[in-house]
């Protein structure tokens, strides 16, 4: 029980930092049916390194690929995030741009 307490802390935690920092920008490393694992370089070692996206059916998508279908591994992105509540312990991409 305290492990699971844990972890949703620090799913919490991870939300508020990431809807406060505004973006995100890094390197596609895997893609899921839904979502894609974000490789983002990052100083703070309370940041995980890997962070995964999920879309909705309102993600924009713009630059080289216009949509989550024709994002691929190794694509050089900038996530800005759905303003949620930290009740939802995951990133929703509004906008996902493609270098």
């Amino acid at each position: 029980m305290g492990t699971i307490k844990k972890l949703l802390g620090l799913l919490i935690f991870s939300t508020i930092v990431l809807a406060g920092c505004g973006s995100l920008q890094g390197t596609v490393s895997e893609k899921t049916e839904a979502s894609f694992f974000l490789e983002v370089e990052t100083d703070d070692s309370r940041q995980d390194p890997l962070q995964e996206i999920f879309m909705t059916d309102h993600t924009e998508f713009i630059g080289a690929a216009s949509s989550f279908q024709e994002l691929e591994e190794g694509d050089s992105v900038k996530v800005t995030p759905f303003d949620t509540t930290p009740n939802i312990p995951y990133f929703l991409a509004f906008k996902v741009i493609v270098e």
